[in-house]
């Protein structure tokens, strides 16, 4: 039996940096003003009977605000639940009405007090805000909800400036951006999980599907998003299939932008970053009517850039483009009734090579010779629309009863591509795409589920059960310039072999049941079932679509339970353990099942594939530890997911020959593990904030992608050992803060030792070191009340790397600036 613990000298490292446990994610300077919710505005809350301090940290992760506990504070009061839409008031004075705690509310800030009688402070002029002495801020505080929770909040948004969600979350613990520079060629790894159907993307509720051959998966304008919440591993009864994980995406809303006492507002944003002049600005209007319950916000963004320069000083070709982009969010709060409606949209017109994900193209000197440089280049090119759109909707039920919560959730998305070859006439392989191609996903989703609470033999339990759809639908359609005389290629009119038409629908029906035993132990098991139905669209071609060599576009069935297991036990305020297990399925795709060719079969014989993926892990909390009013935080945590009857391209002599003639393009295979361990810390304080985040994996197939029954291969997706470090300082006189990061990748060299190109395009590579700087400028009153500037360098030593994932030099030396200021 394979140990669960990465193993050799690698273990040596676990175990060093796990017993100091230094470094941690995206520590931002905590201690900074946090976009304001308005006091009367309603959200969402699910805050479980906890301790004070737990109880409050999750409030203060739902209003995105700074919390903070005064003097004289007893944490450790039992509190909640808190289940349902409140204001923030009204949430504050359930839970704190509870303990005899009151509260103050600052310019984005909680404070809770020991005194009832202090109330709430609420100022219409921002200078007039009372000022209080320093105080310990609560920082993230493990519960059952969050234990395998990373998060970007908005500050480390404003800070990074990133060009791309990937790029925001390639510091998360075990979570790696798979790509180059390239905006449209990137996507995300968790956990050793690479592909699309892997790490499900919601935006606002909205899923967001796309699978092409070396693209990317993920194509949202950063300055969309407020928030970003990654849930590692699939263990929530919620999700299908996401065997890494699930990415939930939380745009802006007029809560999160109003300033205090305000009910309209407007803000305007520019940003520079010098590599690839890349220039970005950003508008929004938003506000409210309190009496109505109504609220709306409106926002645009434009970002454009040259070539981007990469560490190796090369210019990158066709890496220049501009996107256009926008999103609106509104939403009525009626009593028990919510009701809020999320768009999103982005809109690029650019160059680009078919295979995103590519490093250079340069042209050979035959063909510079032959057609001149900016002819031969153009014969690698392809003029590339892509437009993104999703539309989502929610309403909650929330009358006065324990027994009722009631929750539905609709939403489309559509992501669409079209390429065309710069020279039309030009031979190009169907498999790349041909001379002109169009993909289109459609994804409608339903999502309804009501939430229980009640006592039973003295326990509080919580029962949360729902019913989900989802409709997901491919339209592909090439134009093919060499079949243009063939009949039996229709003409050239066909849909690529390996990138076919069809439809796939999931009907699910899912329930966990949480039992609070009262002595900080919760245990909640959990169990889904699901039903897909998949159907191909017949190739327009006859040549793919010949019943005498197993093509068949007919209809494909699934089904399948899938439980899940969640313990948490808090110890005491200090320590906390967790675990988790869960044995969860996926159904295979449309591109699966009908990639077809002219001799290969459909791949009607697959069956879906199962992991089983288990987690434990522990947490403290301890304060003054250093100097008084600091907190620290750590979490430790391993995991393994083995996975079963794995989907996997059919390729290689040996497992081409299990199937005879007319062998199909997919088939299961034998399975493989991936396992890993991520350790965290978090230090805050008055003064200095900082901490780091460790990951260590790996992963090995029962046999290798091209004989199942030859040696053990590695599996090639499994990114190497990332420490990512944060150390800065806080200047409260001149609300400043500043700091430095530094990122550790140790060199890659667990790869497949056989050929297994295209399906693994990971050569091994070398570690790296890069170091960044940031400076954060945040005025809380005055004459820039309203303000907020971020500079940023990055790679400040212009390190020459390469990312294991993204097989080129990624970005060399950039300094950015923002500039944004509310209304």
């Amino acid at each position: 039996m394979t140990s669960p613990l990465p193993s050799g000298s690698s273990f040596k490292w676990v175990l060093l940096l796990g017993t100091a446990l230094i470094p941690a994610v995206s520590v931002s300077a905590i201690a900074q003003q946090k976009p304001a919710l308005a006091a009367d505005s309603a959200l969402q809350f699910n805050i479980p009977r906890t301790d004070l301090v737990s109880a409050i940290d999750l409030l203060s992760q739902q209003v995105d605000r700074t919390v903070a506990l005064g003097d004289g504070v007893n944490g450790s009061q039992q509190v909640g639940p808190l289940v349902g839409r409140y204001s923030l008031d009204q949430a504050l004075s359930r839970l704190l009405g509870q303990s005899g705690m009151g509260y103050q509310l600052g310019n984005g800030s909680i404070i809770v007090l020991p005194a009832k009688p202090a109330g709430r402070v609420l100022s219409n002029q921002p200078g007039e805000v009372q000022k209080l002495d320093p105080v310990i801020v609560v920082a993230d505080h493990i519960n059952r909800f969050n234990a395998g929770v990373s998060s970007v909040d908005s500050k480390l948004i404003e800070r990074t400036q990133a060009t791309t969600v990937p790029e925001l979350m390639d510091d998360l613990p075990a979570v790696d951006m798979n790509g180059t520079a390239r905006p449209q060629g990137q996507s995300l790894n968790i956990w050793g999980f690479g592909d699309q159907e892997d790490v499900k993307i919601l935006l606002d509720g909205a899923q967001k599907d796309f699978e092409k051959y070396r693209q990317g998966t993920v194509f949202i304008e950063p300055e969309l998003v407020k928030r970003i919440d990654v849930h590692k591993g699939a263990f929530s009864p919620r999700s299908y299939g996401a065997f890494g994980g699930t990415v939930e995406l939380t745009t802006k809303s007029a809560a999160d932008m109003l300033r205090d006492g305000q009910d309209f507002g407007a803000f305007t944003k520019f940003g520079y970053a010098t590599n690839g002049n890349e220039n970005t600005e950003t508008t929004a209007v938003y506000g409210r009517d309190q009496d109505a319950g109504i609220q709306l916000l409106v926002s645009g963004t434009r970002r454009d850039n040259n070539k981007f320069r990469t560490s190796d000083g090369q210019r990158l070709n066709l890496s220049s483009g501009t996107l256009y982009s926008g999103h609106f969010k509104g939403s009525i709060d009626r009593n028990d009734h919510f009701i809020e409606i999320a768009g999103a949209m982005s809109q690029s017109d650019r160059l680009a090579p078919f295979a995103a994900k590519r490093g250079q193209i340069i042209p050979s000197d035959y063909l510079i010779g032959v057609h001149g440089y900016d002819l031969a280049l153009a014969r690698s090119t392809v003029d590339r629309e892509t437009s993104d759109r999703s539309l989502s909707g929610e309403y909650n039920y929330n009358p006065d009863s324990d027994l009722i919560n009631t929750t539905a959730k609709v939403s489309w998305s559509r992501t669409s591509q079209r390429d065309a070859r710069l020279i039309q006439d030009m031979f190009v392989s169907l498999g790349l795409g041909g001379n002109m191609n169009w993909l289109t996903y459609d994804t409608y989703t339903a999502d309804l589920y009501n939430q229980s609470d009640y006592s039973l033999f003295g326990l509080d339990n919580s029962f949360t059960y729902g019913v989900q759809y989802k409709f997901q639908d491919r339209d592909s359609w090439a134009y093919d310039y060499s079949q243009r005389n063939s009949a039996s290629g229709n003409y050239g009119h066909l849909q690529p072999y390996n990138i076919p038409s069809g439809d796939q629908a999931t009907y699910s029906g899912w329930g966990e049941y949480n039992i609070d035993f009262g002595n900080g132990f919760e245990l909640t098991p959990g169990l889904r079932y699901d039903y897909v139905v998949t159907r191909g669209v017949a190739n327009a071609a006859s040549k793919y679509n010949n019943p005498a060599v197993g093509h068949d576009y007919g209809e494909e069935r699934y089904s399948g339970f899938s439980p899940s297991v969640n313990a948490f036990y808090q110890i005491n305020p200090n320590y906390s353990l967790f675990g988790d297990w869960a044995y969860k399925l996926r159904a295979p795709l449309v591109d699966e099942i009908y990639t077809v060719g002219s001799t290969r079969a459909t791949s009607n014989q697959l069956t879906v594939e199962r992991v089983n993926s288990k987690r434990i892990g522990f947490a403290t909390r301890f304060e003054n530890v250093l100097q008084e009013s600091d907190v620290t935080h750590t979490r430790l945590s391993l995991f393994r997911n083995d996975v079963d009857d794995n989907i996997q391209v059919l390729f290689g002599s040996p497992n081409v020959a299990l199937y005879g003639d007319n062998a199909p393009s997919y088939a299961n295979l034998t399975g493989y593990y991936t396992q890993g361990i991520e350790a965290e810390f978090y230090y805050d304080s008055p003064n200095v904030f900082g901490g780091a985040t460790y990951s260590l994996m790996e992963g090995q197939h029962n046999g290798s992608l091209r004989d199942i029954n030859g040696a053990d291969q590695p599996v090639y997706d499994v990114a190497p050992m990332k420490l990512v470090t944060t150390l800065g300082y806080k200047v409260a006189a001149y609300d400043l803060s500043l700091g430095w990061k530094g990122k550790f990748v140790k060199r890659k060299t667990d790869i497949p030792d056989d050929d297994v190109f295209p399906y693994s395009p990971y050569p091994a590579s070398a570690g790296y070191a890069l170091h960044d700087l940031f400076v954060s400028w945040t005025p809380d009153d005055g004459a820039f009340a309203g303000a907020e500037a971020n500079f940023t360098v990055q790679n400040l030593f212009d390190k020459n790397y390469v990312p294991y994932l993204g097989v080129f030099p990624g970005k060399g030396r950039n300094f950015k600036f923002s500039l944004s200021y509310k209304l």
